[in-house]
């Protein structure tokens, strides 16, 4: 009896298991198919698609600076005197102060063999003696721009544009106006080769321009009109000329005529050698020069030679060489030595002259 309780209890465990095993594979049978679609796109990612924006603005800015040199440096310079009466009546001393402002800006660009130099220089000055008022030491900004094509690692062809004239006005010992900005101005167009030289020890740069035009402005009426009056006597005015006599062509303002009016243009050759090295790794001594001369072998003068040799006797290049040396105390504290020779026979048949030395403040931005 016991013998057959056991196997009716395991006879209907089988027959439960059997049941569901049935069942479970019924369903499985009239179950619907269940399909999975695929939209990811196959294939290799591009490799700019995994660049981050910001790594991209790290390579952009990176090249950039690779093609872009940015110098910037600023300087006050300036010099105090002061003597006591006592010392006055003895020695004949005048107190003064004198302060000159200068910057320089330079930005080379480069990409492949194309590169394009910029640069923007100032000065101005001025000193005032005890009492009096302040005069006109220094003034000039000058304005230039070079682009060019690499030919070989030595020589490049291309051309060179320059602006240059002061910014305020100057007067001569007798307190009369010469000058003002733009009065006078003058603009330089060439085309040439230069070569550069490889080595850094030795950075010269030398512009060969067979082709170039030197243009001189003066915009300011009242500048002509007293230049006008210290050549033919004062109160003269242009009306007072008839242009079929000679003194219509005598050069008589920074060699306009009065033909030229406020402007004159000649053709001819022009030559300029730069040099710009620093002698030490932190930029303590640095030494620049500039070397321009342009002879005019087409002009207005040449012209008019034949016509009236006593006006034009000579007819010489414009020179014009500057140096300029740095040396830094500090960060902040530096010394400025300057020298420059100018001769121009539109404005004086002499060699003129200039020298400043000055100790003050000076900031460099460099991004290289």
């Amino acid at each position: 009896m016991k013998k057959l309780f056991v196997l009716t209890i395991a006879a209907m465990f089988a027959a439960v298991s059997a049941s569901a095993q049935v069942s479970v594979d019924a369903a499985a049978e009239t179950s619907a198919e269940v399909s999975f679609n695929d939209e990811v796109k196959q294939g290799d990612l591009p490799a700019e698609a995994a660049v981050t924006e910001a790594q991209l603005r790290a390579e952009r800015a990176a090249v950039r600076k690779e093609r872009n040199t940015i110098e910037f440096n600023a300087s006050l310079n300036g010099s105090l005197s002061n003597f006591n009466s006592k010392w006055q009546s003895v020695n004949g001393n005048t107190n003064a102060i004198t302060a000159v402002g200068n910057i320089l800006f330079t930005h080379q660009y480069k990409k492949n063999k194309f590169n394009i130099d910029n640069k923007l220089t100032g000065k101005l000055g001025a000193t005032n003696n005890t009492g009096s008022t302040w005069v006109k030491s220094q003034d000039e900004w000058f304005l230039s721009t070079a682009p060019a094509y690499v030919m070989t690692e030595t020589w490049n062809v291309g051309g060179t544009a320059s602006l240059r004239s002061q910014f305020a006005n100057g007067v001569d010992g007798n307190n009369k106006r010469t000058s003002s900005c733009f009065a006078p101005a003058y603009f330089n167009v060439s085309l040439g080769f230069t070569y550069v030289c490889p080595k850094e020890k030795f950075p010269i740069k030398i512009n060969l321009s067979p082709i170039s035009m030197s243009a001189t402005y003066v915009m300011n009426q009242h500048i002509l009109d007293e230049f006008l009056g210290r050549e033919f006597g004062a109160g003269t005015t242009m009306s007072d000329f008839d242009n079929s006599k000679e003194e219509w062509y005598k050069p008589y303002c920074y060699g306009l005529t009065l033909e030229d009016g406020k402007s004159r243009y000649e053709g001819g050759s022009s030559i300029q050698i730069d040099f710009d090295r620093t002698f030490d790794k932190k930029g303590i001594f640095r030494y620049r020069t500039t070397l321009y001369s342009f002879y005019g072998w087409i002009n207005e003068l040449a012209q008019q030679t034949s016509k009236h040799p006593d006006f034009y006797e000579h007819i010489l290049p414009t020179l014009r060489w500057e140096h300029t040396i740095d040396i830094k105390a500090t960060k902040f504290l530096s010394t400025q030595f300057y020298f420059q020779m100018y001769y121009n026979r539109a404005q004086i048949n002499s060699l003129q002259t200039q020298i400043l030395l000055g100790v003050g403040l000076s900031y460099t931005f460099k991004n290289k």
